[in-house]
């Protein structure tokens, strides 16, 4: 795996975030995905994918910057900035975050196994 496929498997990701493509996202996702909000909210991918598939969540747009990837074996971390807009229980919302996302090589392909992401200063 080099950076240019571990960031293009980024771009796939939030693509398929905003354009509710839940096919495409499911096929990226770790079964044991732990994905950790601003907020510190924790979700699965069950639970994840549940928020977004009955509109609960909806990712509306995504700026991401300043991305970083280190590659370790069979992992891939990928740091930076994303300034994300969404509508969470019908309330718009923005946020300004630093994230740490984390890919592992699987049997299936690399798979999205872990999100972290800390509010910026406003």
């Amino acid at each position: 795996m080099t950076e240019k496929e571990v960031l293009a498997l980024e771009q796939k990701r939030v693509d398929s975030m905003l354009k509710q493509d839940f096919a495409t996202l499911e096929s990226l996702l770790h079964d044991q995905l732990v994905y950790t909000h601003s907020s510190a909210a924790l979700d699965t991918k069950a639970s994840w994918l549940d928020a977004m598939k009955s509109g609960r969540t909806k990712y509306k747009s995504a700026n991401v910057t300043e991305q970083k990837v280190r590659i370790f074996g069979d992992v891939a971390l990928v740091t930076g900035r994303a300034e994300m807009g969404a509508e969470v229980r019908g309330e718009a919302k923005k946020f300004n975050l630093r994230f740490l996302a984390a890919w592992t090589k699987t049997a299936q392909g690399w798979k999205f196994v872990a999100w972290q992401s800390t509010p910026l200063p406003a």
